[in-house]
């Protein structure tokens, strides 16, 4: 970074100028965001000034790594690119091929220490996992509330000690809650985080109004656009895959698994308040959603460590609770 901002004082023409105006050069050196809050040198076309002028190597590490995540294992280090950007939340909603992965070698690199019996366990099972959420044999619904169940049971195992090799099968033996109540109780617990934007939380309150108004028309929202299931499909393998296997590290799969489910629930909600309040709904406005929901959680340590906690200690995120909304 050091010889970058060196570079940067000696920049020489109009685009040295700017760019040395729009950097506060106090350590940690960084960019100073315009009133809308974002980058100064994303253009009106929302492409980089600094890579258009300067190239790839001028990117500071955040722009340069941004959307992409890590996770470091033994002799893999796995990788995707997250939803809290727009592009990134395009190819993922969009996808319309089964999920696979490829891989090429990496220098090698140092990993935290974990149990290699429980990582195979765990990789199998995600395996499992990805393939059942991406068979269309059965509805949306009943492959979200399988994989709830499915993690319910592998939570059970890691806790008894006994890492059998289970199979994800139908559940069907619960009866369903009143839809109304738990959706509000849910979306108010949203209001309880913590906010990275200043308008997260007026929209979450508008978005409870809209819903409890609105419930009797949810039923036509689904007829009408079933391509959000779709959506949706991709968006659980997503979480699956970029939160799943971290329970290697501290043996909790069952708030992942959660995390995969409620996130799938609070979307789908927003996605029908956007429909109702429009009378449309477009690619374009789920992967806006999408990339907010992601911003205010994901990209909030604090708020995954609170929704992690809720997934255990509040009854509205009880495993049967939750298999109740997708029953």
């Amino acid at each position: 970074m050091k010889k970058l901002l060196i570079f940067i004082t000696k920049l020489h023409g109009a685009f040295g100028d700017d760019l040395r105006k729009n950097i506060n050069f106090t350590p940690p050196a960084h960019f100073i965001l315009n009133k809308n809050k974002n980058c100064p040198f994303l253009n009106d076309k929302k492409l980089c000034e600094i890579y258009i002028n300067l190239g790839p190597k001028s990117l500071c590490k955040i722009c340069a790594e941004h959307p992409r995540y890590y996770e470091w294992f033994d002799e893999i280090k796995e990788c995707g690119i997250g939803l809290c950007c727009e592009e990134a939340a395009r190819i993922i909603l969009s996808q319309t091929e089964p999920f696979s992965t490829y891989e090429f070698e990496i220098p090698y690199e140092d990993f935290d220490e974990y149990d290699n019996e429980l990582y195979s366990y765990l990789y199998n099972s995600r395996n499992k996992i990805i393939s059942y959420l991406d068979n269309s044999s059965l509805s949306f619904n009943s492959r979200i509330c399988d994989v709830l169940w499915y993690g319910y049971m592998i939570q059970q195992n890691i806790d008894s000690n006994l890492l059998d090799d289970e199979d994800i099968f139908s559940v069907n033996c619960y009866s369903q809650s009143n839809i109304q109540s738990m959706m509000q109780s849910i979306l108010e617990f949203f209001l309880t985080l913590e906010p990275n934007s200043t308008n997260w939380i007026d929209y979450l309150k508008n978005c409870i109004l809209v819903y409890n108004e609105s419930i009797d028309r949810l039923r036509d929202f689904e007829i009408s656009h079933p391509e959000i299931f779709k959506y949706l499909q991709n968006i659980s393998i997503y979480f699956i895959w970029r939160y799943f296997l971290k329970g290697t590290f501290d043996c909790d799969i069952l708030s992942k698994v959660k995390l995969m489910g409620i996130s799938i629930i609070v979307l789908k909600c927003l996605f029908f308040c956007k429909w109702v309040q429009t009378d449309n709904l477009t690619l374009n406005d789920c992967i806006e959603i999408t990339k907010k929901y992601s911003e205010e959680i994901e990209y909030s340590d604090e708020n995954l460590f609170s929704l992690a906690d809720a997934s255990y200690e509040l009854e509205i995120f009880s495993i049967e609770n939750l298999l109740s909304l997708f029953l």
